[in-house]
């Protein structure tokens, strides 16, 4: 199998170190949201944000400890697509950024996501043996036929709502859970297009080992997003529309997601201990 290309690595190192900033800022001191790259507000918006950027920590770290390129194909399309919508709507809405009190975090900010996604795709494999099959010592058992119905519900759900909030960010304010800023709401489809291709891929894969670390980020992105909701409870405004249908949505994607994470580690296990007991024969 090819290796990763070594370029990926400080992409990765870099990826992590940002995401893990941003985590950090946004998710535990929310109230200095106003202070960011642009004034992310409210609480809630600025605590979403942060929590959407464990996803981006979880493909840093894979992208910086890979060694191989087949484990790292599962987030190819997610990264793409968070790239290219995040940099479009840092283009639709830069004179929104603090340069006048924050001018360094929106300088790192704007630099970030624009080197990015141009120079991604010049150090990305290239050629016939990208997207080679697994090797039978790898590969850990099929996809299981729920799983991929579950990520194509993901995929389309995902999709809608990051096409809502992009194109029209207006009508998705009457329709979130609180208010809503157009810029906040471009870079929230950015996240949940990373999910839904994410989930396109797992739907695609033939075998688990392809689908692992998809199946393990949108753990990380649903239930990071459903803790969000669940801890701005006490001050949600509940006049506003779909309260609920957020937090039951996320909670439901992160548990069903997990059992299906659960249910395919074990078919694993069974296949590395028949190989184990084939090989000791």
């Amino acid at each position: 199998m090819p290796a990763k290309p070594k370029s990926l690595t400080t992409v990765g190192l870099v990826q992590t170190f940002l995401a893990a900033a941003f985590v950090v800022w946004l998710l535990f001191f929310p109230s200095t949201g106003d202070r960011f790259a642009w004034p992310v507000v409210p609480r809630q918006t600025a605590m979403l944000i942060g929590a959407s950027f464990l996803a981006r920590a979880f493909l840093g770290v894979h992208l910086w400890r890979g060694k191989y390129w087949h484990e790292l194909r599962w987030q190819e399309w997610g990264n793409y697509g968070f790239l290219v919508v995040i940099m479009l709507a840092t283009f639709w809405h830069v004179d929104e950024m603090n340069w006048k009190t924050d001018i360094v975090v929106a300088h790192i900010w704007v630099i970030a996501y624009v080197v990015e996604p141009l120079m991604l795709p010049l150090i990305t494999p290239r050629g016939p043996r990208k997207n080679e099959p697994l090797p039978a010592e790898l590969q850990k058992g099929p996809v299981l036929m729920g799983l991929k119905w579950l990520s194509a519900a993901a995929l389309v759900v995902g999709v809608s709502l990051a096409g809502l909030l992009f194109i029209n960010p207006t009508f998705m304010d009457t329709r979130w859970p609180w208010t809503l800023d157009p810029f906040d709401a471009r870079i929230m489809a950015a996240f949940l297009i990373l999910g839904s291709l994410w989930a396109a891929h797992i739907y695609f894969a033939e075998d688990w080992a392809e689908a692992r670390s998809g199946v393990a980020g949108l753990v990380l992105f649903a239930s990071s997003n459903f803790v969000v909701w669940l801890i701005n409870l006490p001050i949600t405004d509940f006049s506003r529309n779909n309260v609920w249908t957020f937090g039951i949505g996320m909670g439901l994607f992160a548990v069903l997601y997990a059992f299906y994470y659960w249910r395919h580690e074990r078919i694993a296990l069974r296949i590395t201990a028949s190989r184990a007991q084939t090989a000791s024969t």
